[in-house]
């Protein structure tokens, strides 16, 4: 039998692997029409073909229009590179009645990621912009209003990676994590603002950096947030949540909640931990917020009578600048914003548990309008505080002496001193 030559061996097994390994990596990059037309079907088909065990490519310098839904789900050991531009379009109407609905808050969602060890990387260059300022004019003095966008989501995501690029301007909450475990959020800029100060997103709610719901092991990392509403939400089912090093501009803090919005429902939320976080102007610190004790209309907008429990949760090394609320504080007296709107004190929060929060390290001073207060614990009468601490709380208020406040929290009297 004449004997194969080593050379073709060689070269046969080269050409051998280099198959195998196209067939096993297949690579998709995604062309955009670049002309104004929708380039989401050409998305969804990149998503079809590479989805599975391949890599996908938003290249540079190129604007994808985003003007219908992108559900891309059942994605396995995919890498995304972002690379250029995911630009929302602006119509309303389409958005109102296509996003991608979820039930908790109505939300609706524009671009989701579903499915396991995904990799979303924009290599410091990609960006997704949400075009928001439409939304931020017509939802004003409504913050939760239907069909507004959320530009990216990560749901049903498992073992999973985002980092590395911009979300701007977005028409709700810029990332949310809906039920999903194992996530990590690193280096992502976001940026929410209006040119419009009567709509800003501050005023209008709604316009979260991050939020967490129904998640687990979940860690957010090395991002700067500016968008005018919770800098972090740790919303019901947030558990084993990890966040450090954030910049937050104009946010309203972090925030466990709110909780306790769907009457007969109970809310979990457990081992929390937030460090290392610098708050700039932002309106609270670190705190925990729910409804009150009765149902007064519907959600998003209204609701309450819910119940929770909220456990181990520590906030560590906090750098507060012109804040406009007591950075640390707990309130139970979230409520619609409409009419009938009942005293907190005749129906409080009913059935819930706080149990082993910390506050600690916290330094820096507040805005004028706070007063003098750094620490307002107000827990319902209904609801059981236990295993609070709070220690090296050095933030300055603008005038006068440091000031705390307490009500209802066990081993603490009404000035926040141990009994």
């Amino acid at each position: 039998m004449k004997l194969l030559s080593l050379e073709f061996v060689l070269f046969f097994s080269f050409w051998y692997c280099l198959y195998a390994e196209a067939v096993a990596s297949p690579v998709c990059i995604i062309p955009a029409a670049g002309d104004g037309s929708d380039d989401s079907p050409a998305i969804i088909q990149a998503f079809q073909d590479c989805g599975k065990g391949g890599q996908i490519t938003f290249s540079a310098n190129t604007t994808y229009s985003v003007q219908t839904v992108l559900q891309l789900h059942n994605l396995s050991s995919v890498q995304v590179n972002l690379l250029g531009t995911i630009l929302f379009s602006t119509d309303v109407r389409y958005w109102i009645q296509h996003g991608s609905y979820y039930h908790f808050q109505n939300i609706s969602i524009a671009m989701e990621f579903s499915g396991e060890y995904i990799t979303i990387d924009g290599h410091n260059q990609g960006v997704i912009d949400g075009q928001g300022q439409v939304w931020y004019d017509l939802a004003l003095g409504v913050g939760g209003l239907f069909g507004r966008p959320i530009p990216f989501s990560l749901r049903n995501a498992n073992h999973s990676i985002a980092q590395n690029f911009e979300i701007k301007q977005s028409g709700k909450w810029n990332f949310v994590i809906v039920e999903s475990h194992n996530i990590t959020a690193d280096n992502i800029f976001i940026s929410s603002t209006s040119d419009d100060f009567q709509a800003n997103p501050g005023n209008l709610g709604n316009t979260d950096g991050f939020d967490t719901l129904y998640s687990d092991d979940v860690r957010i990392t090395n991002s700067y947030i500016n968008s005018g509403d919770d800098c972090v939400s740790f919303k019901p089912g947030s558990t084993n949540i990890y966040v450090q090093n954030l910049t937050c501009v104009n946010t309203a803090g972090i925030a466990v909640g709110s909780l306790g919005q769907y009457q007969g429902q109970s809310d979990l939320v457990e081992n929390i931990t937030a460090r290392d976080v610098t708050l700039i102007g932002s309106r609270n610190g670190a705190y925990i917020k729910t409804y009150n004790g009765l149902s007064v209309y519907y959600p998003p907008q209204g609701g309450g009578n819910g119940t929770g429990r909220v456990q181990n949760v520590l906030f560590e090394n906090f750098y507060i600048q012109n804040i406009t609320a007591a950075p640390v504080l707990i309130q139970q007296c979230t409520h619609w914003a409409g009419y009938n709107v009942p005293l907190c004190a005749d129906f409080p929060a009913t059935g819930f548990t706080f149990q082993n929060i910390t506050w600690k390290n916290f330094t820096g001073n507040t805005n004028p309008s706070v007063g003098t207060t750094i620490i307002s614990l107000a827990c319902s009468p209904k609801s059981n505080c236990t295993g609070f601490t709070f220690t090296e709380i050095n933030v300055r208020p603008a005038n006068g002496t440091a000031t705390l406040s307490c009500a209802n929290v066990d081993g603490y009297d009404e000035k926040c001193q141990p009994v």
